[in-house]
């Protein structure tokens, strides 16, 4: 009988180990800072107008021009 080469348990193991790191970089990586309003960057999360009536901060209709 012919010994398997890879075993279902090491390539899962591997797998967790590579979706971890690759987790850790895009976490740590300044596009998702960005892209989360913590990059030092006024972005439209972190410019939204109180006064708003839409939760997005669009304006109301009635103050369009």
């Amino acid at each position: 009988m012919v010994e398997q080469a890879y075993s279902r348990t090491r390539i899962l193991v591997v797998l967790a180990i590579l979706l971890v790191l690759i987790l850790a970089d895009h976490l740590n990586s300044p596009t998702f800072a960005f892209n989360s309003g913590q990059g030092n960057v006024e972005t439209a999360l972190t410019q939204r107008d109180e006064t708003a009536c839409a939760p997005c901060g669009a304006p109301c209709p009635s103050t369009r021009d």
